[in-house]
């Protein structure tokens, strides 16, 4: 019981935790930690090696279903395969590596490839860029039509004027925030602009926005 009530504590303590330091911290194996925890709702990071777990009730999950600890990334779908899946077959209109990368926080070179056969998703070019769909017919075809009168209708610049240049101030300013993030603290100056809005802004003029975590 002592055991249980110091693993809790570290976890309530440190918020992200590995099991080798639970195992060096009760001088126990790392098969003890595991059988000690069996039936928490533990979770686990789909990104440096899935080495970070912490506890359900602890996450902070994003609109996308992610949550970002000091650049440790969590999804309440799982696994990464299952979180590429979901957030792809969530998407109104597809999305595109860069889209991708903004949204997991994590850079898609690492994984794209191994991926680009999973047999829920559906990968199509267009405009010289790859773009990830659901295998779902009728999802699919929704999809790939928002994305061609979307692609249609950014012939000029998503943001211009005074939006515009105070996107860019704080995408400057914050060079870790995520599109959704650089929308919430523009929201909080009053600034109303999507996260989509911001990363066609982007997009339009191929900038490579940074994100927390390019390992």
């Amino acid at each position: 019981m002592e055991k249980i009530e110091c693993i809790e504590n570290q976890f309530f303590e440190k918020i992200v935790v590995t099991l080798p330091e639970l195992s060096r911290l009760l001088n126990v194996s790392i098969r003890t930690i595991q059988r000690l925890t069996r039936g928490w709702n533990t979770i686990r990071s789909y990104d440096h090696n899935g080495r970070y777990f912490s506890l359900e009730r602890l996450a902070e999950y994003n609109s996308y279903g992610i949550w970002a600890y000091n650049d440790i990334h969590f999804s309440k779908f799982g696994n990464l395969k299952n979180t590429l899946v979901a957030i792809i077959n969530n998407s109104t209109q597809g999305m595109d590596a860069s889209q991708i990368r903004d949204v997991l926080g994590v850079d898609t070179r690492s994984f794209r490839y191994q991926y680009k056969d999973v047999s829920a998703l559906k990968r199509e070019k267009l405009g010289g860029n790859y773009v990830y769909f659901s295998s779902d017919p009728g999802k699919f075809t929704e999809q790939l039509s928002r994305r061609k009168i979307n692609m249609e209708a950014v012939s000029s610049p998503p943001l211009k004027g005074i939006i515009a240049v105070n996107v860019l101030v704080a995408a400057i300013k914050y060079p870790g925030f995520t599109a959704e993030e650089l929308s919430k603290h523009l929201h909080k100056l009053s600034i109303k602009v999507k996260p989509e809005t911001i990363q066609d802004f982007f997009k339009f003029y191929g900038i490579e926005k940074k994100t927390t975590d390019l390992r």
